[in-house]
């Protein structure tokens, strides 16, 4: 059975909640038991105890500290390509950390490499991903429930706190901070903000493979017709920053979910896709991201300089030295934000600019009519998934 079947079968969601969570799936990534967790319908241990369930296998979940003896039998890097992490080793069998069955190749390879029986224990996607950041320094997208930013829900005894609570105990420049070293899994011997400017790469993949790198901009005409045959939330971001590319020297695509805005996919001269998925501005700050939230209508001019958009532009590379953040002139003059919204929601930002202290000209008339496919090419996916339900 699916993961959604099972949890209803044990009451545990609603069909309403596993309709959302399939929806906040189609714009926001990510497996359906993580959508469920972020959105608040499910607890962390009913959901792994069910993963076990349904792929008959041991289960775990809450944080997690894997054995270092564990962690050295073979490459980090096999780990990252792989999508499992040791977690203990004994004289005869190693335990490992998978997310299902169908990494059981990855399994026996790992077996016959350290020459010890393989236990597998499945977990859930996010701790997973937190477990890769931080002890195989994976690329992995950062999400709101890596913060701990769940929403609020009655399903939900506990109260978990939000990006709101945690704020009001740090100022706004180290959330930022904090989020961004989150990001790359707190390395210890890494800066937190890096100073290097990075050549104009792909937004849409890490690494970047040579087409990407070089992927044309497109004109108006040619990004209307490719949004009406996407087929993913990727399809739709390569479309957008394709044609952003078109016009602006730079151009990202962030998610907002809840009090968050995190970064997803850019492309432009001086930023990199490992520097966008550090990105995470808290919308308890009144900065501009927060002014277009509330109002969730486009933005043309300067932005307001505050902590947060400070690590925000440090983050894009303006060739400011490490361990500095950013002064006035690593702004934009003007820079251009317009809402992405999705039934009525605000789900993505799009932000342009043509780079530090320049002026960006307010050509916005066609990126509005492009905003407005992007919701068209969003309902037409999440009504393509409904009809496989």
């Amino acid at each position: 059975m699916k993961l959604g079947e099972l949890l209803l079968a044990e009451k545990l969601i609603t069909p309403a909640q596993l309709d959302e969570a399939l929806e906040t799936q189609v714009i926001h990534g990510g497996r359906v038991g993580t959508n469920l967790v972020e959105l608040g319908f499910v607890k962390e241990p009913d959901l792994a105890r069910v993963l076990g369930k349904q792929h008959n296998l041991p289960f775990a979940s809450g944080v997690m500290v894997p054995d270092p003896a564990a962690l050295d039998v073979v490459k980090r890097q096999f780990y990252d390509d792989a999508d499992v992490i040791p977690m203990r080793i004994e004289a005869t069998r190693i335990t490992v950390a998978v997310l299902g069955p169908n990494q059981m190749k990855a399994l026996d390879d790992l077996g016959f490499k350290v020459g010890k029986r393989v236990v597998a224990v499945v977990i859930p996607e996010f701790r997973m991903n937190q477990l890769l950041r931080t002890h195989a320094k994976a690329f992995r997208p950062m999400r709101p429930i890596d913060m701990n930013t769940l929403r609020p829900s009655k399903k939900v005894d506990e109260k978990t706190p939000s990006v709101d609570d945690a704020t009001a105990l740090i100022n706004e420049e180290d959330f930022a901070k904090l989020y961004a070293h989150a990001a790359i899994g707190g390395a210890e011997d890494e800066e937190i903000i890096e100073g290097e400017v990075v050549e104009e790469v792909s937004p849409l993949s890490a690494p970047v493979t040579t087409g990407e790198a070089q992927a044309p901009p497109l004109s108006f005409p040619e990004a209307q017709k490719q949004l009406q045959i996407s087929t993913g939330r990727e399809d739709i971001a390569r479309t957008v920053l394709q044609f952003a590319k078109s016009k602006f020297r730079r151009a990202l695509i962030l998610n907002v979910q809840g009090p968050l805005v995190s970064g997803w996919r850019g492309m432009g001269k001086g930023i990199s896709q490992r520097a966008i998925g550090r990105i995470g501005v808290s919308l308890g700050e009144a900065n501009t991201f927060k002014l277009v939230n509330d109002l969730k209508s486009h933005f043309v001019g300067p932005m307001k300089r505050t902590p947060g958009m400070d690590v925000f532009y440090k983050l894009l590379g303006a060739g400011i030295p490490a361990g500095l953040l950013p002064n006035a002139a690593a702004y934009p003059k003007t820079a251009v934000i317009l809402p992405l919204l999705v039934r009525g929601k605000l789900v993505h930002l799009l932000y342009l600019d043509h780079g530090p202290d320049k002026v960006t000209p307010p050509d916005v008339g066609e990126l509005l009519i492009l905003s407005q496919s992007v919701t068209r090419s969003y309902e037409a996916l999440l009504q393509s998934r409904k009809a496989r339900a």
